[in-house]
C-alpha cells in the first residue's frame, strides 16, 4: 500500500514538472519578445525627428499642394533606417530580429504620421492662399 501511494505521488509530481518546464520556456521567450519590442519602440521615439518630417512635408504641401505632399508621405513610408549596431551588441539573434523589426515599424509609423500632418497642413495653407488670391508661387511653378 505504501509503495503504491509513493508511486502515485511520484507520478503526479513528474507530470506536474513535465507540464511546468515548457511553460517556463515559453514565458521566458515572451519576456525576451516584450523586452526587445519595448526597447526598440523607445529608441525609435528618441531617434526619429518628427519635426523635420512635418516641416518637409508641410513645405512640399505649400509649394505643390497635395501631389508633392504625397511624395513626402511616400518617402516617409518607404525610408527604413537601420538601428545603430552598438545597441544590439551581445544580444541573441532572436532579440536582434525582434528589435530591428519593431524599430523599423515604430519609426516608419512616427515618420508617416508626421509627414501626413505636414502634407495636410501644407495643402490647407496652399488652398487658403489660393482662396485669398495670394499666389507667390506663380512666378516659379510651371504647371
Amino acid at each position: 500500500m505504501r509503495k503504491e501511494l509513493l508511486f502515485g505521488v511520484l507520478v503526479v509530481l513528474m507530470a506536474m514538472l513535465s507540464f511546468n518546464f515548457p511553460m517556463t520556456a515559453i514565458a521566458q521567450q515572451d519576456t525576451t519578445f516584450t523586452e526587445a519590442k519595448t526597447a526598440a519602440e523607445y529608441d525609435a521615439e528618441d531617434d526619429v525627428n518628427t519635426s523635420v518630417w512635418l516641416a518637409a512635408a508641410g513645405i512640399l504641401g505649400v509649394v505643390g499642394n497635395l501631389p508633392l505632399g504625397a511624395v513626402a508621405v511616400g518617402g516617409a513610408y518607404v525610408y527604413q533606417p537601420v538601428p545603430p549596431a552598438e545597441r544590439l551588441l551581445g544580444k541573441s539573434a532572436e532579440y536582434v530580429t525582434i528589435y530591428t523589426d519593431a524599430y523599423k515599424a515604430k519609426s516608419r509609423n512616427l515618420r508617416w504620421i508626421a509627414a501626413g500632418k505636414g502634407a495636410l497642413g501644407g495643402s490647407a495653407v496652399f488652398c487658403m492662399l489660393g482662396m485669398l488670391k495670394i499666389k507667390p508661387w506663380t512666378d516659379w511653378v510651371f504647371w
